[in-house]
């Protein structure tokens, strides 16, 4: 079974992402800040990491810049996972390594581990 990592700030999101995925039965883990989000990746092994952009102390961007230049993480997936609608900062995710780039009001909340699990059949 894959085991996520997801980076997200907002407590309600978070609340509804863990009984979203317990419910789906996925192995996971929560965090709410990019640099908890560094050490955790760097502690645990995942197969995908869900990563926000707007997070206090690091920035997802910067957090996926750091991850994919680290040895011991720059193999893991990310998504970002988040409610800017910024082609350029689209873009500049994918050129950082992201995988996908998955705006939160365009997917219904519910069908979010079926995006998910897109991500990990690839």
């Amino acid at each position: 079974m894959a085991k996520l990592l997801i980076i997200e700030d907002d407590p309600f999101v978070r609340r509804f992402y863990e009984k979203l995925f317990r419910f789906k039965k996925f192995d996971f883990e929560i965090t709410s800040d990019g640099l908890d989000g560094i050490i955790k990746a760097k502690s645990g092994k995942f197969d995908l990491i869900i990563l926000d952009i707007v997070l206090p102390k690091i920035d997802g961007l910067e957090v996926l810049r750091r991850l994919k230049q680290d040895p011991q993480t720059a193999d893991i997936n990310v998504i970002m996972l988040t409610n800017i609608e910024d082609q350029a900062v689209a873009k500049k995710a994918a050129q950082l390594g992201a995988i996908g780039f998955i705006i939160k009001s365009s997917v219904e909340p519910e069908k979010l581990p079926e995006k998910i699990s897109e991500f990990l059949n690839k």
